[in-house]
């Protein structure tokens, strides 16, 4: 059974960011909805070689992306539809930034304050040790670099410098974080919305919203994009529900895909062995390589000597050598 997990430390602590686990694994939570039976779940398909290890992760995600014991099936249905794309990591970004409110408080009020320059890693630092007294505040600020680093939300020109990286999101991610921040058929104020700490913390543009909001009326989730006196409002057009159904209802993978895509995560770590938190290529809508393959299906025999008669003078020319040839292997990050 899980511990509880206080307020404050929810608040004040963030480590292990574990988003390319997260990322591969939470499609698998359609089919376990549960945390204990999610958590049983990573037990089992983490790729790491420790026990103690895989439990303690597998704690960490099961925890982050659940609530009062239910998973976050809008994240895992996401998931399962879009994958390891750039519309897969900015759903999977506005999640973490949800579950992880240090990490929200960082991105929305350090990271999307400073300048294009980029600032040291000092002034992460001192802003964390207001907020923690001093506590954890180092190891505080790698998991955040980290998972900034994994969503594409800071680059670094050089070591220990770290710049914001502001950008539009994809249509899709824009659309399942209006309807997972509004659940209910309602007006909505444009500035109101684009001053929200968390679309601050996305670091998406201002000016791209009013573009968005068009895009978004034309797919059927506004139904009216207005300017009345001062105000500039959208009003959408069902509730939050109807709008992630039309968004990922359709053309999400089945269960049983869920889970294949999940365990091929498994085997690519474990072909690779790379570190824990390391890239992976991002296949945009598409799920990774069939689970359990037996790669060496794919490579051909040791070619074995044998006499081979000498061809005839005449023939020479026309006798062609013949080397089996191997398929370049798909290259992770």
């Amino acid at each position: 059974m899980s511990l509880p997990i206080s307020q404050r430390h929810r608040r004040t602590y963030f480590n292990n960011p574990l988003v390319e686990e997260s990322i591969h694994h939470l499609p698998a939570a359609a089919a376990r909805p549960t945390s204990s039976q999610f958590r049983a779940y990573l037990v089992e398909k983490l790729h790491h070689s420790s026990l103690r290890t895989r439990e303690r992760y597998a704690e960490y995600i099961a925890q982050r992306f659940s609530h009062d014991g239910q998973m976050n099936l809008a994240l895992a249905r996401a998931l399962a539809k879009f994958g390891d794309s750039r519309i897969g990591r900015e759903i999977f970004y506005f999640e973490l930034l949800q579950a992880v409110p240090i990490l929200h408080d960082i991105a929305s009020v350090w990271l999307a304050e400073q300048p294009e320059s980029g600032s040291p890693r000092s002034s992460l630092l001192a802003f964390l040790e207001k907020r923690l007294g001093g506590k954890s505040a180092d190891k505080v600020a790698g998991s955040a670099v980290a998972a900034f680093r994994r969503c594409h939300k800071i680059s670094s020109p050089k070591q220990a410098i770290y710049m914001p990286v502001w950008s539009e999101p994809p249509l899709e991610a824009f659309l399942y974080v209006l309807a997972r921040l509004y659940p209910e058929r309602t007006m909505v104020r444009v500035d109101l919305f684009a001053g929200l700490p968390v679309i601050r913390a996305l670091l998406w543009p201002r000016p791209c919203l009013t573009p968005l909001l068009e895009k978004a009326r034309l797919a059927g989730h506004i139904s009216k994009v207005s300017e009345l006196d001062q105000y500039h409002q959208f009003t959408l057009s069902e509730d939050g529900a109807a709008r992630l159904e039309r968004l990922i209802g359709e053309g999400t993978d089945s269960l049983e895909e869920i889970q294949a895509s999940a365990d091929t995560w498994r085997k690519s770590i474990a072909d690779q062995n790379p570190a824990s938190d390391a890239p992976l290529l991002t296949v945009p809508n598409t799920t990774l390589i069939s689970p359990e393959k037996d790669d060496s299906a794919d490579i051909p025999p040791p070619k074995t000597k044998r006499k081979v008669s000498k061809p005839k003078a005449q023939d020479s020319e026309n006798a062609l050598t013949q080397q089996p040839s191997l398929l370049p292997m798909d290259e992770q990050e």
